[in-house]
Formats: C-alpha cells, sequence, structure tokens
C-alpha cells in the first residue's frame, strides 16, 4: 500500500493551524508557523518560517512565508520561497516574488513577477 505524503500547500499537512474569520479584522502584523487560513482582514504584515498560508480575504501588507494558496486580495509584496499558487479569485497589487508557482485562469496580478532559483540551483553555480 502506497503512502500519501502531503504536499507543503496543503494546510491540513502542518500540526498547528489559526484561522482569521471572515468577520474578523487584524490590525498589526501576524507571525505564524503551520497552517494560517485567513476568510477576513488583515491590515499589517503576514510573516511565516515554516508553514503555508491560505487567502482568501484581503491583506493590506507585505507577505513573507514558505507556501501560500491565494484566492483573496494582496496589496503589498508577496514573497513565497518554497510554492505559490495562484487561485482565480487571486489579486495581487505589487511585487510577487516566488520560486514555484501555479497561476491558476483569472488570476492577476498587477506589478512584478520575480521568480528566484531553486537552492540546489544556486549552490550547483558556485
Amino acid at each position: 500500500m502506497l503512502l500519501s505524503k502531503k504536499k507543503k500547500t496543503d494546510p491540513s499537512a502542518y500540526k498547528d493551524h489559526s484561522f482569521i474569520g471572515s468577520q474578523t479584522q487584524v490590525v498589526g502584523d501576524v507571525v505564524f508557523n503551520g497552517g494560517l487560513h485567513v476568510e477576513g482582514r488583515v491590515k499589517g504584515n503576514i510573516r511565516a518560517d515554516d508553514g503555508c498560508l491560505n487567502l482568501h480575504g484581503e491583506v493590506d501588507g507585505d507577505i513573507e512565508v514558505p507556501n501560500a494558496i491565494i484566492n483573496g486580495t494582496v496589496r503589498g509584496n508577496l514573497t513565497c520561497l518554497q510554492h505559490l499558487e495562484l487561485a482565480a479569485g487571486a489579486r495581487v497589487y505589487g511585487v510577487v516574488v516566488y520560486q514555484s508557482m501555479e497561476m491558476m485562469l483569472g488570476a492577476q496580478v498587477t506589478g512584478q513577477m520575480k521568480p528566484v532559483p531553486a537552492v540546489q540551483e544556486q549552490a550547483q553555480a558556485s
């Protein structure tokens, strides 16, 4: 029997989960590890060293996370140094820095797209 390994962009792959509901607004920076699901609004920056952001709401600020699934609005820079998924409802206004990305039909980016090479590619180039 084969065991399936959950993808890092699957929030259920992480032990700790946090949720910001659709009727909630957070003013200030959010730092997390694990999975963060945002249905509401964050006015501030979001950062994680390990984890996945699942955004269906709005963020007015910069996002710096390893993995993200965006199906909401980001007004700020978005940095994902592992994997980024932009779903059909994604609206990003700013610079998008990514290593690996999936972009669905309907997703919109108003700004720049900046791919970064994988860590292995950087090591081989040295």
